[in-house]
């Protein structure tokens, strides 16, 4: 399907409506049709060139279906043979007396760069992808639910099909977008996955709505940077999508898109109008949060040692870090969860560092523990395991997770009073 300019402007001009309509007509629960808004980018789209230029380019990439954009056609194939049940989603043309429309948005890129491994003729890619599905309100623009979407691309690629390919990292995007020999890893499935946590019913969220509003580091630990392969900026915003991701995906409840400026009261959508080669776009509200998630991370350390005395060319390295978790109640005024994390992992190196991203290890581990911080707030079992510390082994690495507290009832109070005030699905 092919987005017209006609139904895009009638997304953007439909908040002249709300005037009319009765109060009665969006404080009920929601029943009618929903528009499919198809992909976009949740930045002004002066923006996307500098901040996603890889998914930029390969979002424009055509498909091999119809004359749509390769992602937006396999999201739309993908709606269309296994639809959503008790949804009326619009995906040929739209309804006019829709009040909710749908859209798959990019939220951001990061690339950990490229490893050249001489001896097997390959190069190592990895790449991650996060976006959001936002439901929002046609009339008045403001979000009515959202989930975070990730998509991982780890590709170890031969120097002769490197060859046969102009922008390499852009076809591993665009594989990474949907791919028939590996569908269930690729960002269509987790689309799909997601929506499962997304409520369509209601105009507007239950009061408990989440928000990640900050993430903090240290500045006497800045030196940390230097030669990393991410900017501290560009870590931070790793860190505000990789806990929001963590949140909604553990936790299994919506959550706001996470902006690099807390105090942004919208969200822009930017989406490509192939008919006009121009971006169109929506500025949509971001409802007030109930609770402000912050994080606090503590840096990293790594160190290394020789791995044996007959492998000289190997090291055995240690990285180790730790984070602070804290989830304020703006109703009630008063932060509600406050919990100490860290995380170590073992793990053997090729001592050139050919195959090493130092930044990809740091945000790899970061992602894996706050993961399991949220799903310690679901999950009492798991709460009991990580505070006595939660090992993981596989054959080339070891790593060990916890949660640091003498206070382990605090801790099951703290966790019991977030989960029970999120947002569920079934509550809208």
């Amino acid at each position: 399907m092919k987005i017209n300019r006609r139904f895009f402007n009638y997304l953007l001009g439909c908040s002249s409506l709300a005037f009319f309509l009765p109060k009665s007509s969006i404080a009920d629960n929601y029943t009618g049709p929903v528009n499919w808004a198809g992909v976009s980018f949740l930045l002004p789209f002066n923006q996307i060139e500098t901040l996603m230029p890889i998914t930029k380019a390969a979002s424009e990439l055509k498909s091999d279906i119809n004359r749509a954009s390769y992602f937006n056609s396999y999201l739309n194939k993908s709606l269309r043979e296994k639809p959503i049940s008790d949804l009326n989603l619009k995906l040929e043309g739209f309804a006019e007396n829709a009040k909710l429309a749908l859209t798959y948005g990019f939220s951001s890129e990061f690339d950990f760069g490229t490893f050249k491994d001489n001896e097997e003729n390959k190069t190592a890619y990895l790449m991650y992808s996060f976006g959001h599905s936002l439901l929002y309100n046609v009339y008045d623009r403001v979000i009515v639910s959202s989930v975070p979407v990730r998509a991982i691309s780890t590709n170890l690629i031969s120097f002769e099909e490197e060859k046969k390919y102009p922008d390499m990292k852009s076809e591993l995007m665009k594989r990474a977008f949907y791919n028939s020999s590996n569908p269930q890893s690729t960002m269509v499935e987790q689309f799909r996955k997601m929506l499962e946590k997304q409520s369509f019913k209601k105009k507007e969220w239950s009061s408990s709505i989440p928000r990640v509003i900050e993430v903090i580091f240290p500045e006497e630990r800045n030196l940390l940077f230097k030669n990393f392969g991410l900017t501290k900026e560009k870590f931070l915003e790793f860190l505000g999508q990789a806990t929001t991701f963590a949140f909604g995906y553990k936790l299994e409840t919506p959550i706001l898109p996470y902006m690099m400026n807390s105090a942004l009261t919208s969200a822009t959508i930017s989406r490509f109008d192939f008919a006009t080669k121009l971006y169109n776009k929506i500025d949509l509200e971001l409802p007030k949060a109930r609770f402000e998630i912050k994080i606090y991370h503590d840096g990293w350390d790594f160190a290394e040692e020789s791995y044996q005395e007959n492998a000289k060319s190997l090291l055995k390295v240690n990285l180790g870090m730790g984070m602070q978790i804290v989830i304020f109640d703006t109703f009630e005024k008063k932060v509600v969860y406050d919990q100490y994390f860290f995380a170590e992992k073992i793990y053997i190196e090729n001592k050139n560092k050919v195959m090493r991203s130092d930044a990809a290890s740091v945000c790899e581990l970061t992602e894996a523990t706050l993961e399991r911080a949220f799903m310690s707030i679901k999950n009492k079992n798991y709460r009991k395991k990580i505070i006595e510390g939660d090992t993981l082994q596989t054959k080339y690495s070891s790593a060990i997770f916890q949660l640091d507290t003498d206070q382990p009832k605090q801790v099951s109070e703290q966790s019991e009073l977030i989960l029970n005030e999120l947002p569920k699905v079934d509550d809208f």
